[in-house]
């Protein structure tokens, strides 16, 4: 497995991604309608600071790929508001149903704690998502709190994740 910063030359393995995403209930991409060139192309302008949503600092997306298939996709998202700050947080992930319980998410995740992470981000995952509670919580991160979010009926748990500098201090 290896990470590579996305880009238009993983457009047909992003179809395949996607498709199997939307499968399986992942509702990130099931706005996409077959418009796999556009968004995976906004999604690098967004590392850019470009197209962004108003009010949204850049976010890069790097994909995990293994024998020209993506795994697991992850987001950086370089700066912060309110709703990253208190809901979703510096870093979303996903990993496609098939590449389950291979360690693809621990593996993203670690690349990013390890690599490019030079200060403490916040990262949330849904409480009852136990899956997604072991990966972070095997990062060496710090609980913060369970958050509300109102507006949309969202309980996150939140953590905040150290770069691998500051967890080896």
């Amino acid at each position: 497995m290896k990470i590579e910063l996305a880009n238009m030359e993983h457009l047909n393995a992003f179809k395949s991604y996607v498709d199997e995403c939307v499968a399986d209930g992942i509702v990130l991409y099931e706005f996409i309608f077959s418009h796999y060139e556009g968004y995976l192309k906004k999604r690098i302008a967004y590392a850019r600071g470009e197209q962004l949503p108003k009010g949204w600092p850049p976010i890069t997306t790097y994909f995990c790929i293994d024998n020209g298939v993506i795994l697991g996709s992850i987001r950086v998202r370089e700066g912060g508001n309110d709703y990253i700050e208190n809901v979703i947080g510096h870093i979303g992930y996903e990993t496609r149903s098939s590449a389950r319980g291979r360690g693809v998410a621990k593996f993203m995740l670690a690349y990013i704690q390890d690599t490019l992470l030079t200060e403490s981000v916040i990262i949330s995952c849904d409480p009852t998502n136990i899956a997604s509670r072991k990966v972070i919580e095997s990062c060496g991160v710090e609980f913060i709190n369970e958050y509300y979010y109102e507006s949309e009926d969202l309980q996150v748990r939140r953590y905040q994740l150290h770069s691998a500098a500051v967890k080896l201090s």
